[in-house]
């Protein structure tokens, strides 16, 4: 009889927890379906308010489309949050002894961004390459060298200079280098594409 009610309450127990992980999936599943509408709606308002006036709209295309490919000194300027851009990019012979990375060539990557007017109520502008390609189409990762001055939370008014250094799987003159950050409020996902030679 006791190991006939521990099966059962074993098994109650089971369903249970089966129910709050389905839920849990859920919730997951309409918070990014919501955050995905979100997006969708402002592309929206930003389309029909282009539509309207032609020259703002030539203006907005030419800063902020995600189809333009930036080039080394060239300035991404999200009006009224940031500006970016990357100023060098060079080979060092330095190499972590630390790290398990199989990497043919480490690269530094410097850049400098100006917060214009970006506010959040958790964290001040903080902008980072969000991927890095090499000349084999693969993508690197950030590879720790002694030279890496990393950026920092940067306040409005304030410009952050920062170097990072990835690790290349093949030696390459030239990389590509994505950026992605939510403007204030988070009311849309703006992109920009750099490609930039890599010195030596």
């Amino acid at each position: 009889m006791k190991t006939k009610l521990l099966f059962t309450s074993l098994l109650s127990a089971s369903v249970v927890l089966s129910g709050c992980s389905l839920i849990k999936g859920e919730l997951v599943r309409q918070s990014r379906s919501a955050a995905e509408n979100k997006a969708k709606t402002a592309d929206k308002t930003t389309t029909e308010n282009n539509s309207t006036t032609k020259n703002n709209a030539t203006t907005t295309k030419n800063q902020n489309s995600t189809d333009k490919v930036y080039g080394l000194n060239e300035e991404w300027i999200v009006d009224g949050q940031w500006k970016l851009k990357i100023t060098e990019v060079k080979t060092t012979p330095d190499r972590n002894k630390y790290s398990k990375a199989q990497v043919a060539q480490v690269v530094i990557i410097k850049y400098t961004y100006e917060n214009l007017g970006y506010k959040d109520e958790y964290q001040d502008l903080f902008l980072i390459p969000r991927t890095v390609v090499d000349s084999a189409k693969k993508v690197s990762e950030i590879y720790p060298v002694r030279s890496s001055k990393y950026p920092e939370p940067t306040p409005v008014g304030a410009i952050s200079e920062s170097t990072v250094g990835y690790g290349l799987s093949m030696e390459s003159d030239k990389i590509k280098v994505y950026f992605e950050q939510f403007d204030h409020n988070a009311k849309k996902m703006q992109k920009a594409t750099f490609e930039v030679p890599v010195t030596k």
